[in-house]
């Protein structure tokens, strides 16, 4: 499988701590995920080891290990395999996924860097676009 690399970055005028809560909490997870696929939301524990389950209303999706986690700095997940009304499907092979945040000067900058298979790039990366935009607006507040 052939995959591709999402590098983005988005500087946020609030505290690391603010864009963190934003990001994980599960209400305001479901509002950014949306930009991906409205209803998203996420099952499992965020800490290392973790295991998570990125789902859509109708439990498709993906399965992910929790390989890193430091609260308000970073995430990075290792993608499995697809997930098909909550079974396993085709895996997913090498494929991470990574949220750093880096807060300087009031000012915290969100990079996110994302593997994915080939035919989901143009799409995904735009959609992440789109996810950091209302990341920003909602940690603005």
């Amino acid at each position: 499988m052939k995959k591709q690399t999402i590098n983005q970055k988005i500087e946020i005028h609030a505290s690391a701590e603010k864009v963190w809560q934003v990001m994980w909490n599960n209400d305001s997870y479901k509002k950014w995920a949306a930009a991906f696929m409205p209803g998203s939301h996420y099952v499992g524990d965020l800490k290392p080891g973790g295991r998570i389950q990125f789902l859509d209303p109708s439990n498709n999706g993906m399965e992910s290990d929790v390989e890193s986690v430091t609260k308000n700095q970073e995430v990075t997940f290792r993608h499995l395999f697809e997930l098909e009304a909550g079974n396993a499907g085709k895996t997913l092979g090498d494929m991470r996924e990574k949220f750093e945040l880096v807060e300087k000067d009031d000012v915290t900058t969100l990079f996110v860097s994302s593997d994915m298979p080939e035919e989901y790039f143009e799409e995904m990366n735009t959609a992440t676009t789109s996810a950091l935009q209302i990341i920003k607006e909602m940690s603005e507040q």
